[in-house]
């Protein structure tokens, strides 16, 4: 009876504890740490100079924003999809979800040639793998029980 009384007493001040911190001990998401994080990680990965860091970067959040409004209309008309009945309502929203991925690949190019003015094609070239190594990095790192590793300092292969 001890023993139950005593498990229970533990269960309840563990519940307890854990309403009392709603994120479970987890900082909130911050998308300007987010954003300082995915400019070092690419800094790092690129080499990019000082100078380099500071022509480039405000270009690419210029990119990855225009890039995001595009991808919330696609989300937007793919929602829409929910409410589709008809051949010829799906047949819309895959030919604007189509567009808007086409609009996506050339605001990209159009960026990419705006970098060329501040950087050489190779580190282009290492920018868009250190994009891709962190997106990698960011979906696999992110555990939403224990928070993103990146906001604790979380290393990645690169930094040794």
């Amino acid at each position: 009876m001890k023993r139950l009384v005593f498990t229970m007493a533990c269960l309840l001040m563990t519940i307890g504890m854990m309403a009392q911190r709603p994120n479970h001990g987890r900082e909130e998401f911050s998308p300007e740490k987010f954003r300082q994080y995915m400019e070092g990680f690419i800094a790092k990965e690129a080499c990019l100079t000082a100078n380099e860091q500071q022509k480039f970067f405000p270009m690419l959040n210029e990119m990855l924003q225009a890039q995001r409004k595009l991808m919330d209309q696609e989300r937007e008309i793919m929602r829409s999809g929910m409410n589709a009945k008809t051949e010829a309502e799906f047949e819309q929203i895959v030919k604007k979800t189509t567009e808007l991925q086409v609009a996506n690949r050339k605001t990209e190019q159009t960026y990419y040639k705006k970098f060329a003015k501040v950087l050489t094609w190779e580190k282009i070239y290492k920018v868009r793998m250190a994009l891709t190594k962190f997106n990698m990095y960011a979906l696999r790192n992110f555990q939403p029980k224990g928070g993103p590793n990146w906001q604790k300092g979380g290393k990645h292969r690169g930094n040794k």
